[in-house]
């Protein structure tokens, strides 16, 4: 079997070395940073990365790691709330802390080799992956995105998901292990924001009259988990238009509105793995098992990621937000529609 190198250890690297030492596929993972840490992540995994899960033998290391499960999410838009809507099957809700270390350890356990705190060549060429996370975008359409995510305590929440919209962004809420809960946001300002190392728990936190700044009022943070991204790119991108196999962020990002960035990145793995597979023990060439992955990458993930920028401007724009609020109201499914077109 030839070996296969993987560039970046997040979510979607550890789940495709660990697809392939599965099937014993020799694997080098290279890692910038180290396990266990903490992400700017909504820690919420739900959609069809649960067989994904459920096939790798995980589910029970999760729920034996504290994972909650979330079964329902209630929307608000500042001190108004939408109804607790019944999700169509249960999310699992872990930190990206404990699940990365998790994969990490199952790797190795399985033979895999992981280097960390090493920069590897991010260059495409035969046998290698790149999955080293987001493609930065300083600005898009005159915008500066930044995310922002922190865990705390002392936080009553009415369903297992909640998000927040304000006319700056977005934040959910999730309970996580070790009774906390994950506060993760999506903003976005015309002008740079220097001061968010010092005033991150002024904009996690929500306006003084909205529901999400009740909900925090009282939040004990751990401080220590609070981490933050800029130059966020949530322009889609295809598979057939770059250069390499990528999986995961180095692919491209849904809009985390969606709930279902963690999803992705375990599911393009395990799209990746079966073509990387019929290289690795000689059934096809670098190039034919390249474009397999691109294409069943770019079929699977069309229709979502055009949904989820759909939503992502319903969700930030005045009109569009308010008339998606009035179709949530006046239809009770319109949500369950909203969240089988993300998946």
């Amino acid at each position: 079997m030839k070996p296969i190198t993987i560039i970046g250890g997040g979510l979607a690297g550890l789940t495709l070395g660990l697809l392939l030492r599965r099937r014993k596929v020799p694997v080098k993972l290279y890692e910038a940073g180290s396990y266990p840490r903490h992400r700017v992540c909504g820690e919420y995994l739900s959609g069809r990365a649960l067989s994904i899960i459920d096939s790798l033998g995980l589910r029970n290391h999760l729920e034996s790691s504290g994972a909650a499960e979330s079964q329902d999410v209630v929307v608000a838009r500042g001190a108004s709330a939408l109804p607790r809507h019944q999700l169509p099957r249960p999310a699992l809700c872990i930190s990206r802390y404990a699940f990365d270390r998790l994969l990490a350890e199952e790797l190795s356990r399985a033979g895999g080799m992981i280097e960390t705190r090493t920069r590897a060549p991010t260059e495409a060429g035969e046998g290698i992956v790149l999955a080293t996370g987001r493609q930065p975008s300083a600005i898009q359409a005159g915008w500066r995105w930044f995310g922002l995510k922190a865990h705390a305590r002392g936080v009553r929440l009415d369903a297992g998901l909640e998000m927040h919209f304000s006319p700056h962004g977005y934040v959910g809420l999730c309970r996580i292990e070790k009774q906390q809960v994950n506060v993760c946001g999506l903003f976005r300002s015309r002008n740079p924001v220097p001061d968010l190392a010092t005033s991150w728990k002024k904009w996690l936190g929500g306006e003084p009259s909205s529901l999400l700044h009740q909900r925090l009022q009282q939040a004990e943070w751990e401080e220590s988990s609070f981490t933050s991204m800029a130059a966020l790119s949530l322009t889609p991108r295809k598979s057939a238009d770059q250069i390499g196999l990528r999986v995961g962020d180095a692919l491209t990002m849904i809009p985390p509105v969606t709930g279902n960035g963690m999803s992705m990145a375990i599911e393009g793995a395990s799209l990746a793995a079966g073509p990387i597979l019929e290289w690795s023990s000689g059934q096809r060439n670098w190039a034919t098992a390249t474009g397999k992955v691109s294409r069943l990458l770019d079929q699977t993930f069309a229709s979502r990621l055009r949904h989820a920028s759909w939503l992502q401007h319903a969700m930030l724009e005045p009109f569009p937000q308010s008339v998606a609020w009035t179709l949530c109201r006046m239809f009770p499914g319109f949500p369950s529609v909203l969240f089988r077109l993300t998946r």
